[in-house]
């Protein structure tokens, strides 16, 4: 359990770098087009995972 979601919160933590260095912290500034940086990150895990 422990390995389990340590491995999660690992992933997690990549998913918001990767988010944050392809432009996802600019939208977070932009209260109006909110939900951008998180459908960003939704399309990086289904890229990634296939």
């Amino acid at each position: 359990f422990l390995y389990g979601s340590t491995l999660l919160f690992a992933m997690h933590g990549a998913t918001i770098l990767a988010v944050g260095r392809y432009g996802g912290e600019r939208e977070v500034d932009q209260v109006v087009n909110r939900g951008t940086a998180t459908e960003r990150g939704a399309l990086f895990w289904r890229g990634t995972m296939g």
